[in-house]
């Protein structure tokens, strides 16, 4: 990459090269003050971020990632997992995810249960072939992180579960530097070549003082589908004895399991239940701890007898199309009184990200026209009416119809 025109280090500027104002330095400082804020704005919404890494590759640090994702959202969190292993990305593979139904929102084609709950951003996305090989250096390594944390509509998440390449290189190295407050989970397996890897992936969060939240030792032996008896695969303990050494806390140890390498093969990790998976069975205690430790946000309960209306306007009346509204008016209704009218800026983003608005804002009822089916189901599973609407008309008029104003 080019050095800057304003002299600034692209290692170490930060800035798109697309927006970049490096002819004029006041320019080009602005630009990454700007980038800067939307950053720090992106991550107040993310409550947890969790690191995912492993001093060598094959200790199976990828499905301990994506298992780990997928048990928070099973549990009724917001979860968000984001694939930095930008040489060797297999999160959208195991998942069996392929066409994005909503990129910008990191949202595909989930089960129901998981729908509300997942989202997940791959550099594979971005790839027409996905046998390409990803030769980049370190600086468009670091954007390419930043952009997934500010370009992505995340919303509101409880954790945010990042898979980092293994080793201690660009990625896990850009991701302490722009999110300060990641915790790391280290993966290793009962090998003593795995636990020196180990050692220095300890040495490497600390020097660049990322917390550790602890160590997960994988493969820890391997659950025979026909006698059901654990055998081991290495010598057990390792990994505990060298987080003691370490004086890090042990998460706790995960069986090689044949059903969970068979479904990440074949994408269908999904599909996958808990209750038959010896792999998931013993993630279990670990996932209630690190919802222990690290506790997701109060859950917002809306106010008992209070309705809230959210209308589409465009010219102080109803918008025919929410995607016309130049904004929104929200009425806040108890005892058949409106106690609370509200101007919001209709959202920058598409649909995708809409009823997260809607929830956020606590809104019950949206008076809107000419919404289509796979709208009122994803606003249904915000537990958001869709009441129709005349456009055109005041909304006060509207509320009022519905809420029985006096």
């Amino acid at each position: 990459m080019e050095k800057c025109p304003s002299g600034a280090d692209p290692a170490t500027c930060g800035v798109d090269p697309k927006s970049c104002q490096g002819c004029d330095p006041q320019a080009h400082a602005e630009e990454k003050q700007k980038e800067e804020i939307t950053l720090t704005r992106a991550l107040k919404q993310i409550r947890h971020k969790i690191l995912v890494m492993s001093g060598k590759g094959g200790v199976g640090k990828s499905s301990v990632a994506v298992s780990l994702a997928l048990s928070l959202a099973r549990r009724g969190y917001k979860v968000g997992l984001m694939d930095v292993d930008l040489h060797g990305p297999n999160v959208l593979r195991m998942l069996g995810l392929k066409q994005p139904f909503d990129l910008v929102h990191a949202q595909f084609h989930l089960p129901p249960d998981l729908f509300d709950n997942l989202k997940v951003i791959s550099i594979e996305v971005l790839m027409r072939d996905r046998e390409m090989a990803v030769i980049w250096r370190g600086p468009l390594k670091h954007q390419m992180i930043r952009q997934f944390i500010t370009e992505v509509q995340w919303g509101g998440l409880d954790y945010l579960v990042i898979d980092a390449p293994p080793g201690t290189g660009d990625e896990p190295m850009s991701v302490g530097q722009t999110i300060p407050d990641a915790q790391a989970v280290i993966v290793t397996t009962p090998q003593e070549i795995s636990l020196a890897d180990v050692r220095k992936s300890i040495n490497f969060c600390r020097k660049i003082n990322l917390s550790i939240l602890g160590i997960v030792e994988n493969m820890s032996g391997y659950f025979c589908p026909h006698c059901s008896k654990e055998l081991p695969l290495f010598r057990k303990g390792g990994g505990e004895k060298t987080a003691q050494a370490a004086k890090v806390p042990f998460l706790g140890s995960l069986p090689f399991d044949p059903q969970v390498v068979e479904a990440a093969d074949q994408g269908q990790l999904m599909d996958l239940k808990e209750s038959d998976s010896p792999f998931f069975q013993a993630l279990a205690p670990i996932v209630e701890y690190i919802a222990e430790v690290l506790p997701p946000d109060a859950k917002k309960e809306r106010a008992p007898g209070v309705m809230k209306f959210a209308v589409p306007m465009d010219g102080g009346k109803m918008a025919a199309k929410i995607a016309d509204a130049q904004y929104f008016a929200i009425f806040t209704v108890k005892d058949g009184t409106i106690t609370d009218q509200q101007i919001m800026p209709r959202p920058a983003h598409g649909f995708g990200g809409f009823p997260e608005w809607l929830d956020d804002l606590q809104v019950t009822h949206l008076i809107a026209a000419d919404l289509s089916d796979k709208a009122q189901e994803l606003l249904k599973r915000k537990d958001i009416q869709v009441l129709p609407g005349e456009p055109q008309k005041p909304p006060e008029v509207l509320v009022a119809k519905y809420a029985g104003v006096k």
